[in-house]
């Protein structure tokens, strides 16, 4: 999501946005409209997650969905008047602009999919928590013991076939020590 997104499909999505979903303030409609006729405005202007983080974002969610109906926010401080946040997105329109859109089975929708760009205050990866770093690099780590035990399986089978004694007696040493590690890895800490 790091490539910048083409003005064109910025507008594709909103004409797709605007025709099927009604949002929990009228306002929040004018602002996408706005968006939509100024692609000066437009081309500043990245969709993301999180625009709560960003240095100016909007956050606008449509019926069907509990979030709150509309957020602006700004150098840290948050406010809900649509009006306040379209005054502001007119007068510096030369200035990035964060829109996260709250909508039913947003990530299900291609179309929002396609131009929604990585938040660069504060990245996906970064709310990871360290027990979700540690299981993932565990479950890596068991993968790779996993690979390496069947390629050892594998050369053992190898080695019976061609009648390789000392092929087979090095290999089945190193398929104990990977099934010793896979071993030490499942036994809680």
């Amino acid at each position: 999501m790091s490539s910048r997104i083409q003005l064109k499909d910025k507008k594709k999505f909103l004409k797709w946005f605007l025709q099927r979903y009604q949002m929990k303030r009228r306002e929040s409609m004018w602002i996408l409209n706005y968006l939509l006729n100024h692609d000066i405005v437009l081309n500043k202007t990245k969709f993301v997650e999180q625009a709560d983080k960003t240095p100016r974002g909007i956050k606008m969610a449509a019926v069907g969905v509990e979030d709150e109906p509309f957020r602006f926010y700004k150098e840290g401080q948050e406010f809900d008047h649509p009006e306040q946040a379209f005054h502001e997105v007119r007068l510096n329109w030369h200035t990035d602009l964060y829109i996260e859109l709250l909508f039913q089975d947003a990530f299900l929708s291609p179309e929002y999919v396609t131009v929604l760009e990585d938040n660069p205050f504060a990245k996906w990866n970064d709310r990871l928590t360290p027990d979700i770093d540690e299981e993932v690099d565990d479950a890596v780590d068991a993968f790779y013991l996993q690979e390496q035990r069947q390629q050892l399986l594998d050369a053992i089978d190898q080695a019976l076939e061609t009648d390789n004694k000392t092929d087979f007696y090095s290999l089945v040493k190193e398929l104990k020590a990977i099934e010793d590690k896979m071993e030490a890895n499942c036994s809680p800490s």
